[in-house]
């Protein structure tokens, strides 16, 4: 004889599959929470690290960093983050080291998602410190230029930042350096591509075989790298932008 199942049995089934889909359901919301969360931090960690980019190519005298500042942009870069910048001076320096502090929150809300550090000192740090000259305004102004180093035949590890929400190009350079005799520059790299290769002096303005595009609100870590023929001592670049204009000169000793 066939046997069927009985209410109870039914019941308790129903109650143990409305369960497991409960459980299964909100597991599914913590990944979807948690996605969301990493999605809104790691937003948040690059306006930061763009933020302190810009700050690093400041001067210590800049009027937008005297001690006891404390400004907050709403949607910065057009981003729906807010972002607080504190500077204070650091005790005991003799009022040369000021201390930047960076936090960002979602828009409108006490929600803090990543908070960063950095100092500008009144002394030259060469490397990605701004150098003599100011920029020019247009695209030169939303390129930001730091780190760097010289090894032996190569300036190297140049980080390039975009710092408005449009495409910036870098057509040229205009370099001047210093090292054994006779050096000349032979290649320069950007985001791992070729962007030119030749043999030029020290003082020459330099036209990219291949210019380089920068995405709005976009870091290139350590992706310029420029070769000489002969050991480097010191070098001096200007970045030239499509738009005409020019950034300050960054030097490396």
């Amino acid at each position: 004889m066939r046997r069927g199942f009985t209410l109870i049995e039914i019941i308790v089934a129903i109650t143990i599959i409305s369960i497991f889909v409960a459980v299964i359901a909100l597991m599914l919301q913590d990944i979807i929470l948690g996605v969301g969360f990493s999605s809104d931090t790691i937003r948040a960690l690059n306006l930061a690290r763009l933020e302190l980019s810009k700050v690093n190519n400041l001067s210590f005298t800049d009027a937008t960093l005297e001690d006891g500042d404390d400004d907050t942009t709403s949607n910065y870069e057009g981003y729906p983050y807010d972002l607080r910048r504190e500077v204070d001076i650091v005790a005991g320096t003799s009022n040369n080291l000021k201390k930047v502090l960076v936090t960002v929150y979602g828009t409108g809300t006490t929600d803090q998602l990543v908070k960063l550090a950095t100092y500008v000192a009144d002394v030259n740090f060469g490397p990605g410190s701004g150098g003599s000259g100011a920029s020019t305004g247009g695209d030169a102004d939303s390129l930001g230029v730091s780190g760097g180093s010289i090894s032996a035949k190569v300036l190297q590890n140049i980080t390039l930042s975009n710092s408005s929400a449009s495409t910036i190009t870098i057509t040229g350079v205009t370099i001047t350096f210093t090292g054994a005799g006779g050096i000349k520059l032979n290649t320069i790299d950007m985001n791992g591509v070729e962007r030119w290769s030749g043999t030029v002096a020290s003082g020459s303005t330099i036209t990219l075989d291949t210019s380089f595009d920068l995405t709005g609100s976009t870091t290139y870590n350590n992706t310029a790298h420029f070769t000489f023929s002969k050991n480097l001592t010191s070098a001096t670049i200007t970045f030239n932008m499509s738009d005409g204009t020019s950034t300050s000169n960054y030097s490396w000793p």
